[in-house]
């Protein structure tokens, strides 16, 4: 991940010359957003095997097969606190200093966490059923990056045609309440509260994943021996 966010750095801020972000030095602002990006991606896209990964295990003891997504998620947690570790290092040593709002990032944290194992109980089920969803998730992540404020503001300025209908559809996303969230909480010293209405709407948006996730699994338990 320090990898990868070098690399943006390079294309983005020094070869394209980004300006600071409401005050906010690019390679700050770049790392903190993607230390949540880096636990978000590969949980949805591990997760579309959690069960399928499983399979030895399922065939030969009987357990419940819901808690598989979780596993991963918690697993890909680890690495999302690694991460964390290089972007807390980096905003301190560009002059950022720890204050109570620090306190967001366990929120917006949790945020994230029930969020990709929302999405991983239902694309573990249809990785059962269908094979290729996993192909098509891992396609669809890279286009999601660039459709959630990992690398730019996802803000299109008054002079673009339409740029409030197009701000609004760009906050629909989820990923964009917990990348954002995650900058709130170090940079812009805002709590959650500040923004009701993008925090209901995150919280249903998660509940319905989680009613679908659900019903899918209580619908093809009993058959995922027989998908395998």
């Amino acid at each position: 991940p320090a990898i990868q966010v070098l690399t943006y750095w390079l294309i983005f801020g020094i070869a394209w010359s980004r300006k600071p972000i409401g005050n906010i030095p690019y390679l700050p602002w770049l790392v903190v957003g993607y230390s949540a990006w880096w636990f978000i991606q590969p949980c949805i896209q591990s997760g579309c095997s959690a069960i399928f990964s499983k399979t030895s295990v399922i065939t030969k003891m009987k357990f419940p097969v819901s808690i598989l997504p979780a596993t991963i998620c918690v697993k890909e947690f680890f690495n999302h606190l690694c991460m964390l570790l290089i972007a807390f290092v980096t905003i301190l040593l560009c002059g950022f200093r720890p204050n109570l709002y620090w306190f967001g990032l366990i929120y917006y944290a949790l945020c994230a966490f029930v969020f990709v194992e929302g999405v991983s109980l239902i694309l573990s089920v249809l990785t059962m059923l269908w094979r290729d969803v996993r192909k098509l998730v891992t396609s669809l992540m890279r286009m999601l990056m660039y459709f959630s404020p990992v690398i730019w503001e996802c803000h299109f300025e008054d002079s673009f045609p339409f740029h409030e209908a197009f701000n609004f559809i760009m906050k629909l996303n989820p990923v964009y309440y917990i990348i954002t969230g995650y900058r709130d909480s170090v940079f812009y010293n805002r709590p959650f509260w500040q923004h009701p209405a993008l925090t209901i709407y995150f919280w249903a948006f998660v509940l319905l994943l989680y009613i679908v996730g659900s019903a899918l699994m209580y619908k093809f338990k009993r058959k995922f021996i027989d998908m395998i």
